[in-house]
């Protein structure tokens, strides 16, 4: 299906794009006039004295249908230029017109499809509105359903503890590693994965490519006075690398960024079929944390199709091993929407992780990347509609409220296979840090290794900028001095 969605201001036409992608998500988008077009939409903004009018018009065959919805910038809350209040108020007036004109809405988040919707609740907070003033801004400005505007407070109100007052945000930072390899690349998997088998002669160079990085940032941060609240060591999959290896990164990461500040630090042990007792134990005497053990799913039939070499065994195996380490704070990821599951297999999914008891759990909406396998075959694989995988994650809520867990952070992502969030859940006292402040985005994180990226944030005002790392591992190994130059250069321009 082709659809015009036309504009005198072009801007407004491009902004109008994920609205419509809502309603015809496989539809091919002309912001031009074009001849073979099934339906044409027309969006704009004017002005009324003070109040500014968005509307949007549709046109298919002979049917036409109009919406227009109008805004006082005078009462914004927030200092948003009018550019801003022009879009939303265009995306308003498209999302209540198709949703008319198709007599489906399309889920529950209305015209918000950025990825964190909760840094609006905090920016209103921070203003001083109310819990109940907030749910209500969030129902009229941006349509979203009442149920998700109380969980985005929900989580919001959990979060205050954790981000950074601008004093405190001068002082603190966290830091990401990036561990490109993994046994296999899953089907779903757009993150920066080398097959260790193929690549196994680049992990030593990488490794002290990653030294160099560790221990350039490590005394930049002591130079300009900042101290390491939280690390994220991830990937790929990190236990892909053996006991030395292992024993070799984080002895750096000690010797070069952990102090008395340091609150946690996570492993990311994704792959149950790398974890072994000597890698976890290892882990554990040298600091670490928190560590992440990652079924995805407990059904064998759907590991197989998207190709972990795992089994069910494996993930209690690894977990029980994790426990008798002495880990006290173990996550683990689901995924809803995978190939060929319903929301019985992800009932039983939940049931085993039940059992085990973690403290943490994970659970994403599949999202279709442009670089996974299941994108670029997708006629190979049989994914769930919509109304099927909200059952999924319903379910997985109710588990996560049986184990005794709440939700604490929540993000959002393009090309989900339904319109729904990802969101993760801990036991009381048991929040990873890290996700807080990565997802929230009030204090600079810095990437380190293949694919990582730094975000480097401004105290107060909260303006970021974004710089990553190659992510082929030869690149990185070949530019590691110019990397580590160019983010020492920022870091110190942020101090």
């Amino acid at each position: 299906m082709i659809i015009e969605l036309l504009s005198s201001q072009r801007e407004l036409a491009v902004t109008g794009q994920d609205v419509v992608r809502l309603f015809y998500p496989g539809a091919e988008i002309r912001l031009e006039h074009c001849g073979d077009c099934k339906l044409t939409l027309k969006v704009a903004t004017f002005s009324d004295g003070p109040v500014i009018i968005g509307t949007a018009h549709l046109k298919e065959g002979n049917q036409s249908a109009a919406e227009q919805v109008s805004g006082d910038p005078r009462v914004l809350p927030f200092s948003d230029d009018l550019n801003n209040h022009r879009k939303r108020l265009v995306k308003l007036a498209l999302f209540r017109l198709l949703t008319r004109y198709t007599g489906r809405p399309p889920g529950p988040w209305g015209i918000l499809t950025g990825i964190r919707p909760t840094k609006i609740v905090h920016r209103l907070l921070d203003t001083g509105w109310q819990w109940d003033s907030i749910r209500r801004y969030l129902g009229e400005a941006y349509n979203v359903s009442p149920d998700k505007a109380v969980l985005l407070t929900d989580i919001a109100r959990r979060q205050r503890a954790f981000l950074l007052s601008p004093e405190e945000a001068r002082k603190l930072i966290s830091i990401y590693v990036g561990i490109p390899f993994c046994p296999t690349r899953c089907a779903y998997c757009s993150f920066p994965a080398y097959s260790v088998e193929k690549s196994a002669k680049l992990v030593e160079p990488f490794l002290l490519a990653l030294e160099k990085e560790i221990r350039a940032i490590g005394r930049a941060a002591g130079e300009l006075g900042l101290q390491v609240q939280t690390v994220y060591v991830g990937g790929g999959t990190p236990t892909v690398l053996n006991k030395e290896q292992i024993c070799y990164l984080v002895d750096t990461i000690n010797d070069s960024l952990v102090s008395g500040a340091t609150v946690e630090i996570t492993l990311e042990a994704g792959r149950p079929d790398t974890v072994t007792m000597e890698k976890l134990t290892t882990a554990k005497q040298q600091g670490v944390t928190r560590v992440s053990i990652n079924p995805q799913t407990m059904n064998p039939q759907t590991l197989e199709v998207i190709g972990r070499r795992h089994s069910p065994e494996q993930v209690a195996e690894a977990f029980a091993m994790a426990r008798q380490v002495g880990f006290q704070t173990i996550n683990m990821d689901v995924i809803i929407g995978l190939p060929g599951e319903n929301a019985a297999d992800v009932a039983d999914t939940l049931a085993g992780i039940e059992i085990l008891k973690p403290e943490n759990l994970t659970v994403h909406t599949m999202a279709v990347k442009r670089s996974s396998r299941i994108n670029e075959a997708k006629d190979d694989f049989d994914i769930s509609p919509a109304q099927e995988i909200e059952k999924m994650l319903h379910i997985a809520h109710e588990a996560a409220g049986r184990m005794g867990m709440k939700p604490y952070y929540l993000y959002r992502q393009k090309n989900m296979v339904s319109p729904l969030e990802n969101i993760g859940y801990a036991l009381e006292g048991h929040d990873c840090i890290y996700n807080v402040q990565m997802i929230e985005e009030r204090q600079t994180v810095i990437g380190l290794g293949g694919g990582a990226g730094s975000k480097f944030v401004e105290p107060g005002t909260w303006y970021l900028t974004s710089h990553y790392n190659p992510k082929d591992p030869e690149a990185y190994i070949r530019r590691i001095d110019e990397i580590v130059d160019l983010k020492v250069d920022k870091l110190r321009s942020f101090d």
